[in-house]
């Protein structure tokens, strides 16, 4: 993910479907435009197979995350 010089940090998700179920990133984009703030709208997407990393609290780890994705362009 990229930073904005003036906004900071841009948003992205990383999205885990669920076992047997299909994503469209198109569809999931036009679900949080509807719903959101523009500025809250991901501009990357990235879609998994397996499960978020984990701390043993449950807590996702964000750094490990960040490093592990392979980031795509949605907007």
């Amino acid at each position: 993910m990229c930073c904005d010089p003036m906004m900071g940090e841009k948003v992205g998700a990383v999205v885990v479907p669920l076992p047997g179920h299909g994503l469209d990133a198109g569809e999931l984009l036009a679900f949080a435009r509807e719903r959101l703030a523009d500025f809250k709208v991901p501009q990357f997407l990235a879609v998994r197979t397996d499960p978020l990393p984990r701390n043993p609290g449950g807590k996702v780890l964000k750094p490990p995350l960040r490093e592990q994705t392979d980031w795509q362009t949605v907007r």
